[in-house]
């Protein structure tokens, strides 16, 4: 009869053949190696303050630049610049709603924060244009000159085209993998520069590439001269620019990003 210390002596080398089966087993198992969902950063209240607060004073400074620049893509440029290198270490220097919208079509942002980066872009473009007034007394918005089939469809295409363009440049200049400069300065100014020439894909509708622009400051004439037929085409700055940002985002990551990993 074996004593209980000589039956566990018998009985270890038996386990310790089991162990390493056992454990080669788990190693043969595969599992499905799938990409993480992005996922956008949430944001606190404070943050989201933040955002509003100079998203606004951007957009405001924006608009103003637009009313003062009396059409000067130079000058348009330039205010863009001020506004994006006063913003952009606090909401990321959006100061467009399309622009804003392609980031939400690109998982950057919620749709809640979305919503806080929309309200404060078109007070703020309401808002630059009743200071631009007090200043320069002046009132403009941007216009279709025509209402023929071919004009409206020019400036569709025209809007949503250049916003593309316009887009497409940000998105290659914020992301790290297609980022042309690490330094800010040359960075704003080569975004500033992408809306220089988009403009000139725009001729008949004046270049706006910019939700807030065309309705924030049509909705500021309309309600100060009293005349609502400024507001009829309104839809043409709206949604041909936000198109223009969702064809940016959607041409930037599943064509431009896997034709440059070749």
């Amino acid at each position: 009869m074996e004593s209980p210390k000589q039956k566990q002596e018998n009985e270890e080398p038996q386990n310790e053949v089991q162990q390493p089966q056992t454990h080669l087993i788990q190693l043969d198992v595969e599992e499905p190696n799938e990409p993480p969902v992005k996922r956008p950063a949430p944001k606190t209240f404070g943050d989201l303050t933040i955002i509003f607060i100079f998203e606004t004073i951007g957009t405001g400074l924006f608009a103003y630049g637009i009313v003062a620049s009396n059409g000067s893509d130079i000058l348009i440029a330039a205010y863009l610049y001020a506004a994006i290198f006063l913003t952009c270490k606090f909401t990321g220097g959006h100061v467009n709603p399309a622009v804003s919208f392609s980031f939400y079509c690109d998982d950057t942002i919620s749709s809640w924060t979305l919503r806080i980066y929309w309200t404060a872009q078109l007070l703020g473009a309401v808002g630059g244009a009743w200071i631009a007034y007090l200043i320069l007394g002046v009132v403009t918005s941007p216009s279709i000159k025509s209402t023929n089939i071919e004009w409206m469809l020019a400036d569709l295409c025209g809007e949503a085209f250049g916003t593309f363009m316009f887009v497409l440049f940000i998105h290659i200049q914020v992301h790290e993998q297609t980022r042309q400069t690490n330094n800010d300065i040359a960075g704003i100014a080569w975004i500033a520069l992408a809306l220089f020439f988009s403009r000139q894909l725009s001729s008949h509708s004046g270049g706006c590439l910019n939700p807030a622009m065309g309705v924030g400051l049509e909705l500021f004439e309309a309600f100060w001269l009293n005349d609502t037929t400024k507001l009829a085409n309104f839809w043409v700055f709206l949604f041909a620019p936000l198109f223009g940002a969702y064809m940016a985002s959607i041409f930037y990551n599943s064509i431009y990003l896997p034709l440059l990993k070749k």
